[in-house]
């Protein structure tokens, strides 16, 4: 099986055959097939070597430009969130503004609104006890003229009576 391996060698008459030395056909044998590797390989190695330099180069050239496209997009990213954060703070800022004057409207038209009640309070209170005196009025009339009735029906005869009737033909002219 060794015999396989062995590299055809010139022999001393002339002739091709089997060479029994192992480590000198083996060198041999390295050296042919470096050889054909360089010939032959060389050009193989090196297109292979040479692609996967450019594979390499041109990857590194991609991921170079996705960090500049994603370094944009973030700068990108940052300004548009800097003028969302400022629009926010417009807003919060109006928004606290448009409160305070909402708040003193409110207060003003509330303060304004107790007033109409207390006026109104005032009116309706005033109309109440006029009514109130006005009833007075009515019910002292009527009792003192119930009053003097009774004291008319009770001091009053037929002869005080005839004296009031001539006191007051007389004062009629008669």
């Amino acid at each position: 099986m060794l015999t396989l391996f062995y590299l055809a060698t010139e022999s001393a008459e002339g002739g091709f055959g089997l060479s029994s030395d192992i480590l000198g056909s083996n060198l041999i044998n390295l050296i042919i097939v470096i050889g054909l590797l360089v010939v032959y390989g060389g050009k193989f190695v090196g297109n292979l070597l040479t692609e996967r330099r450019n594979k390499i180069a041109q990857e590194i050239e991609e991921a170079e430009q996705q960090a500049a496209d994603a370094a944009k997009a973030l700068a990108e990213g940052q300004k548009n969130l800097n003028e969302a954060q400022e629009r926010a703070k417009k807003i919060v800022s109006d928004a606290q503004t448009t409160a305070g004057k909402v708040r003193e409207e409110i207060l003003a038209q509330g303060q304004k609104d107790i007033e109409r009640m207390k006026a109104t309070a005032v009116q309706e209170l005033d109309s109440e006890r006029a009514k109130v005196v006005n009833e007075l009025k009515r019910t002292i009339a009527v009792l003192a003229l119930e009053k003097a009735e009774q004291q008319l029906k009770e001091t009053l005869t037929d002869e005080v009576q005839g004296k009031i009737i001539s006191r007051a033909v007389e004062q009629l002219g008669g």
